[in-house]
């Protein structure tokens, strides 16, 4: 292990699954999943009003709780277990606790319903980049609802109500079985239970009345819905712009409408583990899930929902690093944070060093076409004039990870780039659609330069800033060829017909004199036809000092991009 990192296993006693995951963090707090672990225990089942925790469930939960810690002692991590509404409920809990303290050696925090909600809205924070919005979170679990309002990692409002897919189901049980399909006058009664519970708790008036930018659902119900609902568009025979494999994980009020029709049309359990997309395992509890959160759409209004990969168990990592790292700030920069443990965990030599570098220089000659000599957009490249800042931190990203897949083999290194950033677990914060455009600039970062063929999954919105990203990043590595950081700076100097890039050498601390960038003017000409393609214009390189540049730089700095330095090491 790396000297100050520490492992820790978080695990989550819910009441229809016990889930685990176990990470590595840094001493700034950032960690990556090395392992995760689910189980259906169905801690609530056999009690309608969760008021006790049966023997049978308990020998469940006991047996899931050993096998969790035989795998967190593998990792050397430690554990913190905590428990929700099955146990907090149950009026038998401290026998419970107790067992599992005797018998497992794990010590339970039974936790209350609002700090459940928090904790659930810590772990959201590090899976989205949400953390500057006020954002609403809905947490379907098997006892309970947790609904939160925060915003800038603070809650403004918590609520835990008793309302979960487990608890109705148990109170209602012809949800799961009827032969003849599920009575019209069974979802009423379920309904009208569900809106009297939502009325009398306030929560819907509060929501009503604190403006959101955004509604974030987590937990298995909700992730379960989200599946069958993106199964439904990915197999749909429509013609789309868009390769529906890239869009995000998100559903609209009529999607979720069309598929709790879908879900409630199925006669039995049967038949509902049978529905594509729909995981087999909550075919008997996904009624009473997906007609809450219907009602929990109609009761606040909402047209869409996000959704989270992370929730309780991650927050419960989030809060464990808090009071261990003073400094430790969590969702601030979940974007950043994720780019950095990836481009970390496959370094090899200095390379990571290089593609930060290779990073600056980036965004130097992004901006620079972004603005000329007087400041204005009078000579800007068409297609540069389409990138934002959001376009930029995605090419900043990119060429950070440009190298990962020489973890691989260096032969075909920017295949097997391609390979890991499309497939990995550790981009946080970032769209489906924005994670495909991060592995399409790795991809196609050297070698042969790409067609726009190659971008036609994408939204046609996006083809030609990604295809301007790419000439930018194929230059900007290139000029970094030696991996020694040689080139301190890139100049641009355009007219209508033309572009020259500056080059301005680092200074050699040992001679005192500019470095030889000799190799690195070469790489970066061979890149100069597919810019010269993209942006339009002839393109050329030169090597500049002080004096030089100030006749070839732009004066003005680009009024859409600040140029920050890649976030260090």
């Amino acid at each position: 292990m790396v000297a100050g990192n520490i492992i820790l296993a978080a695990v989550d006693m819910g009441t229809n699954s016990f889930h685990m995951v176990v990470v590595r963090a840094d001493k700034q707090g950032r960690f990556q999943v090395m392992d995760s672990e689910k189980e259906t225990v169905r801690l609530g089942s056999g009690s309608p009003d969760l008021s006790v925790i049966t023997s049978d469930a308990e020998d469940r939960a006991l047996a899931t709780l050993k096998r969790f810690k035989i795998l967190a002692e593998s990792r050397n991590a430690k554990m913190r277990v905590v428990a929700t509404s099955a146990v907090r409920e149950a009026k038998n809990r401290r026998t419970f606790v107790r067992r599992v303290h005797d018998d497992v050696g794990l010590q339970v925090e039974v936790l209350a319903g609002m700090e459940e909600a928090c904790l659930i809205y810590n772990g959201v924070l590090e899976a989205l980049s949400v953390y500057n919005k006020t954002v609403l979170v809905v947490d379907i679990g098997g006892g309970s609802t947790e609904i939160i309002l925060g915003n800038a990692g603070k809650p403004i409002y918590a609520t835990s109500l008793k309302l979960g897919h487990v608890r109705q189901s148990e109170q209602f049980p012809s949800l799961g079985e009827e032969k003849d399909g599920l009575k019209k006058d069974l979802i009423e009664e379920l309904i009208r239970h569900i809106r009297v519970i939502l009325a009398d708790s306030g929560v819907i008036d509060q929501v009503k009345t604190t403006p959101f930018e955004v509604a974030i659902g987590s937990s298995g119900t909700i992730e379960s819905i989200e599946q069958m609902i993106h199964h439904a568009v990915t197999t749909s025979n429509d013609s789309q712009a868009t390769d529906p494999k890239l869009l995000d994980r998100e559903f609209t009020a009529d999607e979720l409408s069309q598929a709790v029709k879908k879900i409630c049309k199925a006669k039995t359990s049967e038949q509902r583990a049978k529905i594509p997309g729909l995981p087999s395992k909550r075919a008997d509890v996904i009624v009473a899930g997906a007609v809450l959160l219907e009602e929990i759409f109609l009761a606040f209004g909402l047209k869409s929902m996000l959704v989270s990969p992370y929730a309780l168990r991650e927050g419960v990592i989030v809060n464990t690093l808090a009071e261990t790292f003073a400094s430790y700030q969590p969702g601030v920069n979940v974007r950043s944070s994720s780019i950095h443990n990836l481009a970390l965990k496959f370094n090899t030599g200095r390379r990571m060093e290089s593609a930060q570098h290779s990073a600056l220089l980036a965004k130097q000659i992004l901006a620079g076409l972004q603005s000329c000599r007087s400041g204005s957009t009078e000579y800007v490249p068409d297609v540069a004039g389409l990138l934002n800042n959001d376009d930029a931190e995605l090419l900043e990203a990119a060429t950070i990870l440009h190298f990962v897949g020489m973890f691989i083999n260096h032969r075909s290194y920017h295949k097997h780039s391609y390979y890991l950033v499309k497939n990995t677990e550790h981009l946080l914060g970032f769209s489906t659609i924005e994670i495909e455009i991060l592995a399409l600039l790795v991809r196609y970062h050297r070698k042969k330069a790409p067609s726009q063929k190659k971008f036609a999954r994408l939204p046609e919105k996006s083809r030609k800033k990604v295809q301007a990203m790419c000439a930018v990043m194929r230059v900007a590595v290139a000029l970094d060829r030696c991996n020694s950081s040689a080139i301190q700076y890139v100049h641009i100097s355009q007219q209508t017909e033309s572009i020259v890039l500056a080059v301005v050498p680092a200074t050699d601390a040992a001679t005192g004199n500019p470095y030889d960038v000799s190799l690195e003017i070469w790489a970066a000409q061979q890149e100069l036809p597919y810019f010269e393609t993209i942006f339009k214009r002839r393109a050329s390189i030169i090597v500049s000092d002080g004096d030089d540049v100030k006749a070839l730089c732009t004066k003005a700095p680009s009024e859409r991009l600040s140029l920050k330095h890649p976030t260090p090491v």
